[in-house]
This record gives C-alpha cells, structure tokens and sequence, in this order.
C-alpha cells in the first residue's frame, strides 16, 4: 500500500472518530453551540463600565462558558472569540481582558 492511500485511510479514522465525539457530546444533553453564539454568550456576561471589564478572572459563569468552548469550538477559533466578544463591549482597556481570558483558556 503507498503512503499516500495510508494518509488518506488514516485521514478518513480521523473524521469518523471526530463524528462520534461530537455526536456522543449532542447526546449528552448539551447542545453544540456555534463560534457566534459563544462570542454573544461571552459578552453578556462581561461586566463593565465603559473602560475596564472587572469580572475576567473571578466569573464562574465566564468560566464555564470557557470550558464549554473548549469542547465544541476548535483551539485555533478561542483567540478569535474572546477577542470578538472583549471588542463588542467598547472597552478601551481591552488588551488586558483578552489576556486575562487567553490566561484562563490555557489553564
């Protein structure tokens, strides 16, 4: 067998494999949500007066939220999302939540 059907074979496990992931995660009663729905999701739940958003760090919802998104959303995408969300709050201070929130994601 050359190695490039054996790439393809192994390509093709993948994929199946990561069906079945997703379908048992949609089984278990929590619905997969799309990259948009976590960006507005985690914008409600940013608390903030217009310069600073104060709760990044200490937020259980925020955290849970987070922890959801790694499970549903691809690692690439969660920069993408946090910062989408940090910016449609209208903060000036947003360097420091994005890294807040990146800080959170890595831990």
């Amino acid at each position: 067998m050359k190695r490039t059907d054996m790439d393809r074979i192994e390509r093709e496990l993948k994929r199946v494999q990561k069906r079945q992931k997703l379908g048992e995660r949609r089984e278990a009663g929590r619905p997969a949500q799309t990259i948009g729905a976590y960006i507005k999701d985690l914008n409600a739940l940013l608390r903030h007066d217009g310069h600073i958003i104060y709760n990044t760090l200490d937020d259980e919802e925020i955290l849970e939220l987070l922890e959801n998104m790694k499970e549903d959303v691809p690692e690439e995408k969660w920069d993408t999302v946090i910062r989408k969300a940090v910016n449609a709050t209208k903060v000036t201070e947003r360097d420091t939540a994005v890294e807040q929130l990146r800080s959170l994601m890595a831990g």
